[in-house]
């Protein structure tokens, strides 16, 4: 499947991704306010793109890469995002973007289209997205977006211990869905 959102060409990754999501996530500009995004290793963003393929598979649909329809750079790797299910009940928003690519609405742009198939596709859960409480860059974008903070504290998968983590939703959430989707 391949779609677009107007500058952006949404498609399914696949293995030949795997060097150019490398070269995105070992970027330190990337990886700065957020170093769990980090990718040490070739072999890292293999195991991480071959789970992105396999939620493809399994559920029809997942992150897409994104590619530039745009003049010279029409069909270079822009960064990865859109929705996924990030628990039986709740989708994830996610993106990811080449340094390069930053400032040019891409991650708006990505992430309406991410919205728009999750409304679609199961409206009755929840549109959430997860962020380090240091990325302002991508708390700006969300906000923007209308989604809402919901709950803040530690980050339990940073090895910092002061790490924080925010969570962002488009409705009011349970004490019980910000449980499940916090830990």
């Amino acid at each position: 499947m391949r779609t677009s959102s107007g500058r952006l060409a949404l498609r399914r990754p696949v293995p030949s991704d795997a060097d150019e999501l490398f070269r995105m996530y070992s970027d330190t500009r990337l990886i700065e306010c957020d170093p769990m995004l980090a990718h040490n290793s070739i072999t890292h963003t293999q195991a991480v793109l071959q789970r992105r393929i396999a939620e493809w598979q399994q559920h029809g649909h997942g992150l897409w890469v994104l590619e530039t329809l745009e003049g010279v750079s029409s069909g270079e790797l822009v960064g990865m995002g859109g929705c996924q299910l990030l628990t039986a009940s709740a989708w994830n928003l996610s993106f990811s973007l080449r340094p390069q690519s930053w400032g040019r609405g891409y991650a708006q742009e990505v992430a309406t289209a991410g919205i728009e198939y999750a409304q679609v596709t199961r409206p009755d859960f929840p549109v959430t997205a997860v962020v380090a409480k240091r990325n302002t860059r991508s708390q700006r974008a969300i906000e923007r977006l209308g989604l809402h903070k919901q709950w803040e504290g530690p980050d339990n998968y940073d090895p910092d211990p002061g790490a924080m983590m925010l969570l962002y939703a488009d409705r009011v959430l349970s004490p019980e869905q910000i449980l499940t989707l916090t830990h």
